[in-house]
């Protein structure tokens, strides 16, 4: 029986990937680098080490990733000022139903620590979560299991007892390998037969997740 359910943040709960892929674009566009839509594919769901990595690959190893990262962040705290968070669609119910029914809610980003909660304040989601698993605190991100294994300890629950919520291709194998129950909900990329054999549904919105709760509640 599911006990504990477990969110990804960026592309599942607020639209923030398409936002850092305009975002790299136009700084590459700037300083007249060659940041393509294809190179930000290759690193959804991924820690920053494996972003760096791949930016180092595309780029060259004189990159100035910290000093271009810092424009990336003027650019995306100024959309979100003006705009304010894009919210997921169904986000906010799906939120409320599994708190009305007693279901831990738990977070494993592999974003750092005080960058997502600024996020999840500004999206007035915060209380939501009792459990949370940042990208700092863990050695191995995405695709490794670490942390959401992380998230099911924190939250006292079994493995087979969690569901993982996931948009990235890194984060479903994630979920996969930590032997736990999960969902996509793609955002930039589609699922493709490797992600159809590892979930157990391909939702369109997060509010989905509710009538798939609802019918593996009845079975039990």
């Amino acid at each position: 029986m599911i006990k504990t359910v477990i969110f990804d943040m960026d592309g599942l709960m607020f639209d923030t990937e398409h936002l850092t892929s305009n975002a790299w674009i136009e700084i590459g566009q700037r300083h007249r680098i060659p940041i393509t839509e294809t190179m930000m594919n290759r690193m959804r769901g991924l820690p920053l080490d494996g972003c760096i990595r791949i930016f180092k690959e595309e780029l060259g190893d004189d990159f100035d990733y910290w000093g271009l990262r810092k424009e990336r962040v003027v650019y995306v705290d100024q959309w979100i000022r003006d705009h304010g968070m894009p919210i997921k669609p169904g986000l906010t119910e799906l939120l409320e139903w599994l708190k009305t029914h007693k279901y831990q809610i738990a977070l494993a980003t592999s974003t750092y620590q005080a960058p997502a909660d600024h996020f999840l304040d500004i999206a007035g989601v915060s209380t939501y979560f009792t459990c949370r698993v940042y990208g700092d605190m863990i050695e191995h991100g995405k695709p490794a299991p670490d942390i959401f294994l992380q998230a099911a300890r924190k939250a006292d629950t079994q493995p087979k007892e969690c569901l993982v919520l996931e948009d990235s291709y890194a984060g479903v194998e994630a979920g996969w390998k930590a032997g736990m129950t999960v969902i996509m909900v793609p955002d930039m990329l589609p699922a493709t037969k490797r992600e159809y054999e590892r979930i157990a549904l391909c939702a369109k919105t997060l509010k989905d997740v509710i009538p798939f709760l609802e019918n593996h509640e009845k079975s039990y």
